[in-house]
Formats: C-alpha cells, structure tokens, sequence
C-alpha cells in the first residue's frame, strides 16, 4: 500500500517482532498441494520464513518500499525459493497456479469497497488450483468498543533503531460505523540528540468485516469457507474473538 512509503523501514522494525502468526502459516503450507503465494506481503514478514523451509513461495505487493525491504531480507538469508513481484492484489496474474494464498494480517481490510473486494477475490480465485486454498486474517469488530475508536493518541511502543536513536509510535484510530471503516494513524516520533524529533506518518482506512459478509463475498467470487478461526492456536470463533481467520476453498469447478 502506498500509504506505508514513508514508514516502511520504521514498519519492517515495528512489525519485526509479530511471529505469532507465522507458525499458524506454517502448517498450512505443509499441506499446500502447489506452491504458495502471498498477497499483500509488505517487508516478506510472513512469505520469507516460509520459503526459507523450502516452499516454493511468491510475494506480491503495491509498494516498492516494502518490497525493497523484502528483498534485502531474503539476500541476507540466502532464500533462493522466494519470488518478489509488484503488483496489485486485485489484478496481478501469474502463470503459475497456486495450491495456498495467504492474505495476512489485516491486509485484505485495506479494500474499502465491494468492488475491489470483490475484484481482489476473483483474481485470487484464477491464481488458485482447483480446490486449492485462500486463508485471510481479518479483525474482528465489536461492538461494544467500536464507539470509543474517537480519535484519541496513544502511546503504543518504544523501540530503538540500529544507530541508537529512540522511536515512539503513536497510534490515533476513529472509527465510523455507517461506513464500517477505521480511519488509523500511526506517527513514528524519532528522536535525536542533534537535530530533535523527527515524525514520519501514515494514515489509511481499513474496512471491517462481519462474519457472514465475508462468507457471501467468498461465495460470489467462488469460494466456498472451510472453517473460521478465533485466534492462532485454531480456538473457535466466537463473540469475544479478537480475530477472525478465514479458510475458504476454490470451488473444484472453474468459472
């Protein structure tokens, strides 16, 4: 996404740490009847590590930054089975057909409307084998605390940079109901003996889904939803689930 260009190497940092996820993937890809693709790859957090277990794994991405990111990562841990591509989730072909497609983390969520949603779903459903799988990770919205999303700062974390220099992440969400969108800020403060503080921003909306919705979305695009999780370690969804985890199959019969 474009909107992470100016943070993405303070992103890479931020999200570097997010491995709980990674073995959930994992052991979808032991069962992956043909190689891997992962839409919305950003920095290769989740694609890496699974090409460095040997599958044959393909990472696709809108941002240049990010998939800079990527690829410095898997140079330096000489991960010869990852393939880095910029591309739009909505329409970027291989000719490669894929047994698994993973949208991770919340990604999916940046497609704000039907249409591209939709769009994004088709053409994940052409990369895909016969019968083959599409796993999104999405939020779960409640309800309860939806109103409170006013806009306030926080404080998230605090971490440092290679050369010394402190960040502190700040994280400013609003949240409008009608629309079912979360308008999100994060501010990177860095900070420098010399020249001060330095910010860097970006600002996005993300789109939050209901359980049934996405399954009607799966099944106008062709798919057909295998199961829905609450969390990593395969909990059922329930209504106090922070996450909802999509697995849905490519109908075996092509459109």
């Amino acid at each position: 996404m474009q909107e992470y260009q100016q943070i993405a190497e303070l992103y890479a940092i931020d999200f570097a740490e997010v491995q709980e996820d990674v073995d959930f993937y994992r052991a979808f890809a032991k069962h992956a009847r043909g190689p891997i693709i992962e839409y919305m790859c950003g920095t290769g957090r989740v694609c890496t590590p699974l090409a460095a277990d040997g599958n044959q794994v393909v990472g696709v991405d809108t941002s240049a930054e990010m998939l800079a990111i990527a690829q410095r990562t898997k140079e330096s841990n000489n991960v010869t089975a990852l393939q880095l591509h910029q591309g739009d989730v909505r329409t970027w072909q291989s000719d490669t057909r894929f047994g698994l497609a993973i949208v991770a983390l919340n990604s999916f969520m940046h497609l704000t409307s039907v249409h591209d949603q939709l769009q994004a779903l088709n053409n994940v459903h052409r990369s895909l084998l016969p019968g083959g799988y599409l796993v999104l990770d999405l939020f779960h919205p409640d309800m309860r605390t939806l109103p409170n999303y006013k806009g306030d700062v926080v404080l998230d974390k605090r971490f440092s940079l290679a050369d010394g220099r402190l960040v502190h992440k700040f994280v400013s969400q609003w949240s409008d109901i009608a629309q079912q969108l979360i308008h999100v800020v994060f501010m990177y403060d860095i900070s420098d003996v010399h020249s001060g503080v330095q910010r860097k921003s970006a600002s996005f909306a993300m789109r939050y889904f209901w359980r049934f919705e996405i399954e009607h979305l799966l099944a106008r695009a062709g798919f057909t939803l295998q199961y829905c999780y609450g969390n990593y370690d395969l909990a059922p969804f329930d209504s106090d689930s922070e996450q909802m985890l999509i697995v849905a199959r490519r109908n075996s019969k092509s459109r």
